[in-house]
């Protein structure tokens, strides 16, 4: 499975093989992370105590970070996750592979909780760390210092070292992904959906070459827009398919649908036929996560690659791009009848 996956950057959980890779990796820019540290990770993670994410840039381990279910410290009896022990190794500092760890590992804690925590030290050699915390909107408890794990009362002494720590929380979205049932794909579910996407560009293809040429439209889909999309899905789960949605504080936010039946000469593709967020949802990472869903269910029906029609605006086709798509080997008639400005593009879809 993949927390997230780039062209350059992939999240994934911790496998047997990194261990020893980590602890070789800090030692060789002078930090003690001993080998056994992440043996026990890998226990704890197979045993669903702590979840770690580890990151890789171009296929070589380059950070993780990891979550446990339970916070302690100032947090401890909440029922509240903590991000534990987030290190990025040197060689791969600024390249946003931090960011792109703790959009993930936001994410999934959201997925169980509305509140994450996480403590930072107090040296300068944490100031990064510090300033990207209070960027992405952590506050401090408000209980002051904490030190070896108690808080520090006024004029203790402490030394400026890894125990001395400020506590952080930050407030999530509850968010949710799953299977949405032919039942409930009615109108109201998507009361809180909004279709807006204003496009001033989009992809043409001209002489067989791929150009982006200034074409200016809103789409706002209309109550009959929707009745028929409900239409359409719960004839898509009729027929086999799979429809998942992505909820945010339990409002549909997002969703994805994929035919039963596989396309193509040889019966290679399976049919992404929609995938959608609200606009006032975007930028939230619930198009890729809904994406990796469309991936899964392409490798259960079989299929080597997803086949999407998809829209041509600039903003729709850098998303699909971010996601691996490339044009279609083949293209389906049926598609391009039915959508004759949209991009025919295929995700070839790696066998887990």
């Amino acid at each position: 499975m993949y927390y997230y996956r780039d062209k350059s950057v992939t999240i994934r959980p911790l496998e047997e093989e990194d261990c020893a890779a980590f602890a070789a990796a800090f030692a060789a820019q002078g930090w003690n992370k001993p080998e056994e540290q992440y043996q026990r990770y890998l226990r704890e993670q197979q045993a669903g105590q702590r979840q770690v994410l580890v990151a890789l840039w171009q296929g070589e381990l380059a950070g993780y970070l990891t979550l446990v279910s339970r916070a302690g410290g100032p947090f401890a009896g909440k029922p509240w996750p903590e991000i534990v022990d987030f290190n990025v190794l040197e060689k791969f500092q600024c390249r946003g592979i931090g960011g792109k760890l703790m959009d993930a590992v936001e994410a999934l804690a959201s997925e169980t909780s509305d509140v994450v925590c996480i403590g930072v030290g107090m040296y300068p050699g944490y100031g990064a760390a510090q300033r990207m915390y209070v960027k992405r909107g952590y506050i401090p408890d408000g209980s002051g210092l904490w030190y070896r794990d108690q808080p520090l009362p006024p004029m203790a002494p402490c030394e400026n070292d890894d125990d001395l720590v400020l506590h952080f929380s930050k407030k999530l979205e509850r968010r949710e992904l799953r299977p949405l049932a032919g039942e409930e794909l009615t109108p109201s579910l998507f009361a809180w959906f909004d279709r807006f996407q204003p496009v001033e560009k989009c992809w043409r293809k001209q002489d067989g070459q791929w150009v982006v040429k200034d074409i200016a439209f809103t789409e706002r889909w209309s109550e009959g827009d929707y009745r028929e999309l409900c239409a359409l899905l719960r004839l898509t789960l009729a027929t086999g398919g799979a429809v998942w949605g992505a909820f945010l504080d339990g409002k549909l936010k997002g969703f994805v649908s994929v035919e039963g039946e596989r396309i193509g000469s040889r019966g290679q593709y399976a049919d992404l036929s929609s995938i959608h967020v609200s606009a006032d949802a975007r930028g939230k990472g619930l198009g890729r996560a809904l994406f990796q869903k469309a991936e899964e269910a392409g490798r259960m029906l079989g299929a080597q690659a997803l086949y999407i029609s998809a829209h041509s605006s600039v903003e729709s086709q850098a998303f699909y791009k971010a996601m691996g798509c490339v044009e279609a080997k083949e293209y389906q008639a049926f598609h391009v009848e039915k959508e004759p400005c949209d991009c025919q593009l295929e995700r070839p879809l790696e066998q887990a």
